[in-house]
């Protein structure tokens, strides 16, 4: 799926995410996007906008003490694309 963004934290050199608020969202919440590309060297700065082609993943946690069940969905990033950067109209 497509969702557009905007970066609220900075991308530091070796950072393999962006914290993202996703265009929309009424609680302006914040997600961990996880990239397999370099998101620094793919000059992602924090403020500029892009469009993630994003994919789920869930991870299941089973506790040991009581055999209950925690699910917990990583958003994945293989592609993303500049809708507007810093300094750049």
């Amino acid at each position: 799926m497509k969702i557009k963004g905007t970066i609220r934290e900075s991308v530091e050199r070796n950072d393999k995410s962006v914290i993202v608020e996703f265009f929309g969202d009424p609680k302006k919440q914040h997600f961990e996007v996880h990239c397999t590309f370099d998101p620094f060297e793919a000059t992602i700065q924090k403020w500029d906008s892009w469009e993630f082609k994003i994919r789920l993943e869930t991870e299941i946690f089973i506790e040991p003490k009581n055999g209950k069940k925690s699910y917990f969905t990583h958003l994945f990033c293989d592609e993303a694309k500049p809708l507007s950067q810093k300094g750049q109209k």
